[in-house]
């Protein structure tokens, strides 16, 4: 048994007080008589009143005493537990990454709230996280174990919809179970699925790295990053360098309330360095790792420009293009850049980017109609409206082909991808008798290309991402390709995908350096930096406790409360009006009298 509002049980002080009054006397009434022969002989009463006596025995005082008992009987609302009742209780802990400057105050809500469990009652336990990617962390019925597993919350999202966590959790513990949400803010509108939120946060101060790049300026690497203070006061911080086994000396630096400000210097020989914050509440933006950035190498055959078809144009041209070297050898060649027709035939795994030859005759009429463009990825958002071809030649095309621009009928672009997996750019015009060469749209879409190529080659090469970024790497495919390893220096996990889920590789959810494997072939070497801003701004942090509110829910779902209820009730009533109706019968059989 217990009892839905134990504090009732204070009415149980009421119990010396009716018993105080008791000990009282009332003061005599005086009566003026005219014969004194007719008084009998009373017991001598107290002429002074409110004085304590000894206490006389009544059954006024029975029923003011057990009233007392009854009154708190019904207060304190005792419930009994069904034989066969479960409580049902499922947590759900935010995984924002904000959530690690809150760690303490999270695991401790989760104890309190494990401690409004009911020792009779027996307990089905659950503890999820709103990571839809992760499973859940426990499943149980004991809180010892579900603490021990507290420990493996890892928050690291960015800002996300926490609801089919929750719907996750209501289907665990069903209508009649309790749904907790432990996060660092309040939500001003209600939690879905009847959750009750419990909120640990208040607003703290920090200061930390919003993102970096490197770049190339003067013929030397140098690195920029952002540092950023969301806070809404003034912060001081210090600052260094780490690279290899040197370390430059601490600096300051001051940041006005929501400023940002930007560091930068020469990268250093080594392939890598740190930029270091001394840590604050929020640790996770205090630390920003930087590889050097080395692309993969891309080789392009270009042909001599012996022939007046263009060639020599393409080549000038192509060769302004940055990212990729020049090559006379075809077989070494990743890419080809001719005109049509080639003096070598063109092979299904080969990569190209083909040209019309010119078209016969000195003037050729020009392309009339509507320049229309396809939706795909390697001319989106371009303008060509300005393109001006003469007519010409068409390439010839196969039903591998996708065309990707139009003029009226007739096909200006086409993309062609083979069963081997080469990729090639037809331009169904002539370069030297159209104005393609002062187009933006034709040396962006030439860059995409060449990047396109350049991301499924496979070769090694190292790049900087954010923490949770999803990789797209190329990689060896088949039955009898090694798995792909991911290498996490820092914390020293390996984490190993196979082929077939590549796709679901992501950088680590903690800054620091890492690798790609795939057997003895190291394909990528990285870093990993937060640079969430919303996520490092604390000022919204909050606080909310419905603890109370979700105790009385669970006792409402797994104790009954007392069948007699009604009973109680019609006895306290009966009890005040007999305590009443015999006082006042004592009253007037008892009168006082004061003879002189």
């Amino acid at each position: 048994m217990t009892f839905a509002h134990p504090a009732a049980l204070w009415c149980l002080a009421a119990l010396p007080v009716v018993v105080a009054i008791h000990f009282l006397q009332r003061r005599s009434q005086r009566q003026i008589i005219t014969t004194l022969f007719l008084l009998q002989p009373w017991r001598r009463e107290s002429e002074v009143g409110h004085r304590f006596e000894r206490l006389r025995t009544s059954l006024p005082l029975l029923m003011q005493l057990l009233s007392v008992l009854v009154l708190t009987w019904l207060l304190a609302a005792p419930r009994w537990a069904h034989p066969d009742a479960v409580q049902r209780l499922a947590l759900v802990l935010d995984s924002s990454a904000s959530m690690t400057a809150f760690r303490p105050e999270a695991e401790q809500a989760v104890a309190e709230v494990l401690n409004l469990r009911l020792p009779q009652v027996r307990a089905e336990l659950a503890l999820l996280v709103s990571d839809p990617s992760q499973p859940a962390l426990y499943h149980g019925d004991s809180a010892t174990d579900l603490l021990t597993a507290l420990s493996r919350w890892q928050p690291d999202l960015g800002v996300h919809d926490v609801s089919p966590a929750l719907r996750a959790g209501r289907e665990l513990v069903t209508a009649r179970g309790s749904l907790v949400l432990v996060t660092d803010h309040t939500s001003p509108q209600p939690l879905p699925w009847q959750a009750t939120c419990v909120a640990v946060g208040h607003e703290k101060a920090n200061v930390g790295w919003a993102g970096a790049r490197v770049e190339e300026r003067e013929g030397q690497l140098h690195w920029r990053a952002l540092l950023h203070n969301p806070s809404r006061t003034a912060q001081t911080r210090e600052w260094q360098v780490e690279a290899g086994t040197g370390t430059s000396a601490w600096q300051s630096i001051t940041l006005a309330p929501g400023a940002t400000h930007a560091l930068s210097g020469p990268f250093p020989p080594q392939e890598e360095l740190r930029l270091r914050l001394k840590p604050d509440a929020f640790a996770r933006d205090d630390t920003l790792p930087l590889v050097r950035p080395k692309p993969k190498p891309l080789s392009l055959h270009l042909p001599a420009p012996l022939m007046p078809d263009g060639t020599a144009e393409l080549r000038e041209w192509m060769q302004r293009l940055p990212g990729f070297q020049a090559t006379t050898s075809l077989a070494q060649a990743d890419l080809r850049a001719f005109v049509w027709p080639p003096s070598v035939a063109l092979e299904d795994d080969q990569h190209a980017i083909v040209f019309a030859s010119p078209p016969k005759g000195d003037h050729p009429a020009w392309l009339r109609g509507e320049v229309v463009a396809e939706a795909h990825p390697l001319i989106e958002g371009l303008n060509w409206q300005s393109l001006l071809a003469a007519e010409g030649m068409i390439i010839p095309q196969d039903e591998r082909e996708r065309v990707l621009l139009w003029q009226g009928k007739r096909p200006l672009i086409t993309l062609r991808r083979n069963p081997a997996g080469a990729q090639q750019l037809f331009c169904h015009f002539d370069l030297t008798r159209s104005n393609a060469l002062k187009l933006p749209a034709m040396a962006i879409l030439l860059h995409r290309f060449l990047s396109q190529v350049r991301q499924e080659k496979i070769a090694p090469e190292a790049a900087n991402y954010d923490t949770r970024q999803r990789l797209n790497l190329a990689h060896e495919r088949g039955p009898t390709a090694p798995d792909l390893e991911l290498r996490t220096r820092e914390a020293a996990v390996n984490l190993r995908r196979p082929v077939t889920q590549a796709h679901l590789l992501r950088a680590p959810s903690e800054p620091g350096f890492f690798e790609v494997w795939q057997g003895n072939r190291r394909l990528l070497q990285a870093a990993a930096s937060f640079a969430d801003l919303r996520e490092a701004d604390l000022r919204e942090a909050s606080a909310q406790n419905d603890l109370t509110r979700l105790s009385l829910s669970q006792s409402d779902e797994v104790l009954r409360p007392d069948p007699w209820a009604r009973l109680w009730m019609l006895l306290l009533l009966a009890l005040l009006l007999a305590s009443w109706w015999w006082s006042r019968d004592s009253t007037r059989q008892e009168p006082r009298v004061v003879s002189h």
